[in-house]
């Protein structure tokens, strides 16, 4: 398996705080976390770096998330995505939403999380965990 924060980057967030940043997804803490903005659709785009992963599960620990969908792209520029699937999660309270998805060992050199709505206009997403496999280390 592949560790996300040796592997990842942040290529895109479409929502940028210094104090809620994208790159906190890829190495966790109690204290940190990313927000939106207010607005829908956010993208946070992964760029697994010189590496083609066999993804396998993505966890995503988020509070009120109402629907996801999910790209990728093989290429060494993010530019041509395809659809993989989308996502509507439960939970209008406060309470952290725990979701494991099941990518179905599909490969990608990045992947695009784009959430489509919340349950609120701020939405949180605290963790983002991908479990793989590395199909090659160098593009």
């Amino acid at each position: 398996m592949v560790c996300l924060g040796d592997t990842a980057t942040i290529a895109y967030a479409t929502s940028l705080s210094s104090h809620y940043p994208a790159f906190c997804l890829l190495r966790p803490s109690p204290n940190k976390l990313f927000t939106t903005t207010g607005s829908f659709p956010q993208e946070i785009i992964l760029h697994f770096e010189g590496h083609v992963l066999n993804l396998l599960t993505l966890n995503i620990t988020s509070s009120y998330v109402k629907s996801i969908s999910l790209f990728r792209s093989v290429k060494d520029k993010p530019r041509a995505w395809e659809a993989m699937k989308t996502y509507t999660f439960d939970g209008t309270c406060p309470e952290v939403q725990r979701n494991s998805l099941d990518l179905q060992a599909v490969t990608a050199t990045y992947l695009k999380i784009v959430i489509g709505e919340g349950f609120s206009n701020f939405v949180a997403v605290y963790d983002l965990d991908i479990k793989s496999k590395t199909v090659t280390s160098s593009l």
